[in-house]
């Protein structure tokens, strides 16, 4: 079985003994066999973790799974905000967009234990454990694109025609329900794949400037 690499994943929460080895472990058993087929026990004997230990902290499998999405959706927040530069805002917003792509990617290349994760999470799609993940950290929460699109709207960046609210419903619905529309299972495959979704939003949605 693959053992997540430590300088894979780096910002793992240290608030107890054993916890970094805990989401190394739960990162690479999750990943190899899916979340129905992880085993707890596994885990923990790769984490040199007891079992009273494990439970003083987390309720279930379930606990430990959702935590460790939080953990890595917080590891790429981070990265992304590192690797932005000033400059990429000075695009109009569906450069923006592809540029957020192209950093996604680039996440994917520099942390592979993470983005297998990635994958075998969208493999979840259809199951409770994946509706339970969508719900406790709400990817419909569009607060950051929407506040990308104020400012392409203030730029001109769409057509005036267009009201503001109608343009954050679309490009908002679009990208929270993405794998829908692309139905990909890779997620390097998935992210280049929202670059067309990018063009058809730019083709209905742009000002023709």
């Amino acid at each position: 079985m693959h053992q997540a690499n430590p300088s894979e994943t780096p910002g793992f929460a240290r608030s107890f003994d054993h916890s970094q080895e805990l989401f190394e472990a739960a990162l690479a058993e999750f990943t190899d066999k899916g979340y129905e087929q992880a085993s707890i026990n596994v885990i923990l004997n790769a984490a040199s973790m007891s079992k009273g230990q494990f439970y003083y902290h987390f309720t279930n499998k379930e606990g430990l799974y959702l935590a460790l999405i939080g953990v890595l959706i917080e590891q790429k927040k981070a990265f992304l905000t590192s690797v932005m530069q000033p400059e990429d805002f000075q695009q109009d917003i569906f450069g923006i967009f592809k540029t957020q792509m192209r950093y996604g990617l680039a996440f994917a290349r520099q942390y592979p234990a993470i983005n297998r994760f990635s994958e075998s999470f969208l493999r979840e799609k259809g199951n409770a454990i994946y509706k339970k993940a969508l719900a406790a950290y709400n990817f419909e929460d569009n607060t950051v694109i929407d506040q990308l699109i104020e400012r392409g709207y203030q730029n001109g960046d769409f057509r005036d025609d267009l009201p503001l609210p109608f343009i954050k419903k679309v490009i908002g619905y679009l990208f929270t329900h993405a794998a829908d529309i692309t139905d990909l299972n890779a997620a390097d495959a998935f992210e280049e794949e929202l670059n067309y979704l990018i063009d058809f939003i730019k083709s209905g949605l742009a000002n023709g400037k």
